[in-house]
């Protein structure tokens, strides 16, 4: 129904996974840009210096809300609650389950899919703890809503932003729904025609601008349409998106009459500046140049020109970027207001031998064309080269989390961002079976004080012993006798844990100043490593004076 009301952008791409279209989106800025490349390991954190729209759209006094999915950082400066939202509700890390997220939060609240009583999830409001009494999806539309009705009754211009965890794995469908991925899409569809009619009954339904989109491409079962592969890969399953938009009283679409597609190549950094454009707002100083275009003379005139254009598109997932890793290059060849082609150079990395397709004529890209266009393969590989120092500038640096109490009494660490390696204990499962990783986070301190860290095997809400079980589910046990911290450039500190302790708690005298790095270890009698601390929590309990 949405779709027969909306214009459609039916070549529309994000990044290949979530984190990187989530920072695109934000910034208005490649994929890449801003320090956004992973979904863990440091390489899902947002820059300090980035611009998002929501502190646009905030500096311009306008209500700004965030419910559902985040996935740009956890803790001081990177929570939503730093990055321009009046109001944000989210779940922690990148999904329900992982591990910033709540201890044993699993979709449901008080009742799952067979019926059975479980747990509430916990979820966070304004960075505090909050019970949800619905499936995290409901929740997220009713919560979306009251924001909504709030800024309706107080006349204010609001941007609402909904990025429902779900169908994300766990693929945990709720209640009277069908089971898995196929339930939780059915729910979202339910709940999208709430909102549609809960616009209606506020009167604002043709005021109201509404994009509905994806991050990338399925992960549950294959979409059809002849798309090949799905998330995570440079072939068009994995970044070709659905987006429709919808805006009766501005001209887009409204109804089946004014309803269209439009096929010309168009990406999610595209909405910074078209929301910038279509309302009229001034932009504060600060941020970056915008990779993106305005899309409102596309979307509001039905007699728009194609023009051409070159987007870039890749799977980096690994500490460190790499050149022509899973790149897909793709561009509309325009030829007296038409397009005649559009291309897609896709590659594995620098050493493989270039894919050529003609997505125009080839949907499921099976059709190689790079044996008879070497000059468009040539082209195509100079607007990389070009494009490349753009999206990678800066990718050497680890971003850093930051402890000032001026902003964040108290910062939570997690394994889920540990440095170094592309892959570390992202989710409860593996801090569960005690997965090993880098043990080691970039920070950054910008008093001088004395600092307490307090390092856990179980996050604090479970209350499991560092040398047991966790008290909530199953989980590896470990011999800790010690537990130990590092802090580059300041010095380390090890002390004994006795039996049955829930935490080792230790105290550093900490400088001011460039980001460093932080490593933890829980230590067996004879001082060997057995894992990492999954869970650490520092403030600062000392003044600037440390004598």
């Amino acid at each position: 129904a949405l779709w027969a009301e909306s214009v459609r952008l039916t070549d529309f791409h994000t990044g290949t996974t979530c984190s990187p279209t989530r920072g695109a989106l934000m910034t208005g800025r490649n994929v890449n840009a801003g320090g956004v490349w992973h979904t863990i390991a440091g390489r899902e954190l947002l820059r300090e210096d980035e611009q998002t729209i929501a502190e646009v759209f905030q500096a311009n006094d306008w209500k700004t809300g965030i419910f559902g999915k985040w996935h740009l950082g956890d803790g001081y400066p990177f929570s939503p609650r730093f990055r321009g939202f009046d109001t944000a509700v989210v779940h922690g890390g990148g999904g329900v389950g992982q591990g910033p997220d709540h201890w044993q939060n699993d979709y449901y609240s008080g009742v799952d899919y067979n019926g059975k009583a479980t747990k509430a999830d916990v979820y966070l409001e304004d960075g505090k703890p909050i019970t949800a009494d619905e499936h995290c999806t409901d929740y997220w539309f009713r919560r979306a809503k009251e924001f909504i009705a709030n800024s309706v009754k107080e006349e204010e211009p609001f941007f609402c932003y909904l990025p429902a965890n779900a169908a994300h794995a766990p693929y945990n469908a709720p209640f009277g729904y069908k089971k898995g991925f196929d339930g939780l899409v059915e729910n979202i569809d339910t709940n999208m025609v709430a909102l549609d009619a809960f616009l209606t009954e506020q009167g604002i339904k043709d005021d109201v601008l509404l994009v509905f989109t994806s991050d990338n491409g399925t992960t549950g079962k294959e979409r059809l349409g002849g798309l090949r592969e799905r998330k995570a890969s440079h072939y068009e399953g994995g970044h070709n998106v659905p987006c429709f938009v919808r805006w009766k009283n501005g001209g887009i679409g409204g109804n089946p009459q004014s309803a269209c597609n439009v096929s010309s190549l168009t990406g999610v950094m595209d909405f910074f500046p078209t929301f910038l454009d279509i309302f009229e707002l001034k932009k504060p100083a600060g941020g970056h140049p915008l990779n993106g275009i305005s899309l409102v003379e596309m979307l509001t005139k039905s007699d728009y020109q194609p023009r051409e254009r070159t987007l870039i598109v890749d799977t980096q997932r690994d500490a460190l970027l790499h050149k022509w890793r899973l790149t897909c290059v793709m561009h509309d060849v325009v030829n007296e207001g038409k397009i005649v082609n559009k291309w897609r150079l896709n590659r594995a990395n620098a050493e493989t031998d270039p894919e050529l397709y003609d997505f125009l004529l080839d949907r499921d890209t099976d059709d190689n064309l790079a044996a008879k266009n070497g000059e468009i393969i040539t082209t195509l590989e100079a607007a990389y080269d070009q494009w490349w120092p753009l999206a990678s500038q800066g990718s050497e640096q680890y971003i850093p989390f930051v402890l000032n109490d001026d902003h964040e009494k108290e910062l939570t660490l997690h394994a889920h961002s540990w440095i170094g390696d592309n892959w570390t204990p992202w989710y409860q499962g593996s801090v569960r079976t005690a997965n090993e990783g880098s043990r080691t986070h970039a920070i950054r301190f910008d008093k001088d004080g004395r600092y307490r860290f307090e390092l856990r095997r179980w996050p604090r809400e479970d209350g499991g012993a560092i040398d047991g079980a966790p008290k909530f589910g199953n989980g590896k046990t470990l011999s800790v006798k010690k537990a130990t911290i590092t802090v580059k450039g300041t010095g380390s500190k090890t002390v004994d844990i006795e039996p049955g302790t829930a935490f080792a708690a230790i105290e550093l005298d900490v400088t001011a100043g460039e980001a460093t790095t932080l490593t933890t270890g829980l230590l067996d009698a004879e001082g060997v490593v057995l894992a990492g601390a999954y869970y650490v929590y520092i403030s600062r309990i000392a003044g600037d004076s440390l004598e």
